[in-house]
């Protein structure tokens, strides 16, 4: 088969115009597919409340749009204005036991409660599993079980 020069030409150029609006494209996505994600600490125990005041208040910016709250934690953590500590279990993923320094007691019955979305109510899900929202605050609560 012979192909003209100018068949040729128009299928470069096409190719070229595609090429850089793809590049675009994911250049934009990698900006819009971002969010921030406010974490808020309760160290005071069962203290009953969800508003300030705050023992520590970060927002930790630029997380990828489908990051787990987890995520969120250890990209605080390697900013330098978080410390947490977990256990890691093979079904139900991470369980929070230390926050800035300050362990739940589980022989005293405490741990760190989760609560997020607009009526900042506990979290469906862990830390392993929860998606927080662009803007969403997220408090942990050191609080007890019955």
């Amino acid at each position: 088969a012979v192909v003209s020069t100018q068949s040729t030409g128009y299928y470069i150029t096409n190719n070229l115009r595609m090429y850089r609006s793809l590049t675009l494209l994911l250049v934009l996505t990698a900006f819009v597919a971002a969010k921030d994600v406010w974490i808020l600490v309760i160290d005071e125990l069962n203290a009953g409340r969800t508003g300030p005041p705050y023992d520590d208040k970060i927002l930790v910016g630029n997380v990828p749009a489908d990051a787990v709250l987890f995520d969120v934690m250890v990209q605080a953590e390697n900013n330098d204005d978080f410390l947490f500590g977990y256990t890691m279990h093979p079904k139900w993923g991470a369980y929070i036991t230390t926050i800035n320094g300050l362990e739940a007691d589980s022989s005293q019955k405490q741990y760190w409660q989760i609560l997020g979305g607009s009526n900042m109510t506990p979290t469906p899900l862990g830390a392993s599993s929860y998606v927080p929202s662009d803007g969403e605050k997220v408090l942990f609560r050191l609080v007890t079980w019955d």
